[in-house]
């Protein structure tokens, strides 16, 4: 194939008839083209399923997770002072009723609020222990973004090194190849230059 400027254009060597084109530059020409499309389209199909991964583990936790009107049982303190700023939630001792009408208790992360005796809120999972709320809105959408963004990169990396390591292979195969073939010729050529 000539290009514009009249010289003979390299860039799909492997894939034209040629007495110089080998067996193993076919292969490795299959091996790039496997490689492109298994990151293209493998890494689509790995990012799409870990963002909807993401997605699904945080409708589950929603859907699992639940808010619980508790009383302080001792004072805390409105504000809390600390090295970085106001800190507004703190680890308070609270009673509650859970769904089934069983009194409970226990110490868990509240918004700083008032003497003991003050209504809160918190959050508990199906069977009643304490756990942080769910995530919600942009904060699901950023985790499956980035859940996406590093199994693409993950993929990606694993398909690259998969097509290093064979075209490392096809490279060894080749030098066998060559050094056979010296083997074979570069003895007539040395009693030519002698």
């Amino acid at each position: 194939m000539r290009s514009s400027n009249g010289r003979t254009s390299t860039r799909f060597w492997r894939w034209r008839r040629s007495p110089l084109r080998r067996r193993s530059d076919v292969v490795e020409a299959w091996i790039v083209l496997a490689v492109w499309v298994l990151a293209l389209v493998g890494g689509a199909a790995v990012t799409l399923a870990a963002s909807l991964t993401v997605v699904h583990i945080q409708e589950r936790h929603r859907a699992e997770r639940y808010p619980v009107q508790a009383v302080l049982t001792e004072a805390v303190p409105e504000e809390i002072p600390t090295a970085d700023g106001v800190k507004t939630h703190v680890r308070a001792p609270v009673r509650w009723r859970d769904r089934y009408g069983v009194v409970r208790s226990a110490t868990v992360s509240v918004e700083a609020s008032g003497p003991a005796g003050s209504k809160v809120v918190f959050w508990t999972d199906r069977w009643g222990t304490p756990t942080t709320p769910p995530v919600a809105g942009a904060e699901v959408a950023a985790q499956a973004v980035a859940a996406g963004a590093l199994a693409f990169g993950a993929w990606g990396g694993l398909v690259a090194s998969a097509g290093c390591a064979a075209r490392r292979r096809l490279d060894r195969i080749r030098m066998d190849q060559w050094a056979k073939e010296w083997d074979e010729v570069g003895p007539g050529w040395r009693r030519r230059i002698t």
